[in-house]
């Protein structure tokens, strides 16, 4: 007699559940290990373009330059009334904007007194403006430094200098028989830089 062999083992389905969920956490886990430890993707949307912007419009300085003299009236610091740029046409005029506070300035106005004194009555003229200040103050400082002899005209609002374009100073402005604006002279002048302008205008009027 036969003896008949005996049926498989079942595995049953509950431990069956048992083993495939730990599996899946497993893999679970391990997939978002392996992402994090990714680089981030690049973005892929396009950062807006910003808008135009709108500046103001510079300020233009007036073109002074080769062009005939831009005319004004200032009063005149020893007391004789209102001068006029083109109360000296036909002559060399040596404009000069300075201020007391201005160490250049201090500096060049010796030289203009000497230059103006050597010039004689149809010779050329230095109109030196002090800008910005008042006629106490100018007179003041004039007499601490022993300045006399010298065309100072006196403009507190500055409305000459604006008219010249004026942003710094000491400058001067070296002008033609013809009236014509020559030459601009920025920083101090000096004698020799006077002699050499009045030299250079004769020249070119030859």
């Amino acid at each position: 007699m036969t003896a008949r062999m005996p049926p498989p083992n079942r595995v049953s389905p509950v431990l069956l559940l048992f083993l495939i969920f730990p599996l899946i956490g497993l893999v679970v886990a391990l997939g978002i290990t392996l992402g994090s430890n990714q680089a981030p993707a690049a973005p892929t949307s396009v950062p807006p373009t910003p808008l135009a912007v709108s500046l103001p419009p510079m300020a233009t300085l007036p073109q002074v330059v080769g062009a005939p003299v831009l005319d004004f009236e200032l009063p005149a610091l020893d007391g004789s009334g209102t001068v006029s740029l083109s109360d000296y046409a036909g002559r060399p005029v040596f404009l000069n904007f300075w201020a007391t506070w201005c160490e250049p300035c201090k500096r060049e106005l010796p030289a203009f007194e000497q230059f103006t004194a050597g010039q004689g009555d149809d010779g050329a003229v230095v109109l030196a403006i002090n800008t910005g200040e008042d006629e106490a103050t100018v007179r003041a400082f004039l007499e601490a430094q022993g300045i006399e002899g010298l065309n100072v005209l006196i403009d507190p609002s500055a409305s000459a200098a604006k008219t010249y374009g004026v942003i710094q100073i000491p400058v001067t402005f070296v002008i033609d028989g013809a009236g014509n604006v020559r030459y601009p002279h920025y920083g101090e002048m000096t004698a020799d830089d006077l002699a050499g302008y009045l030299a250079a205008l004769a020249e070119h009027d030859e």
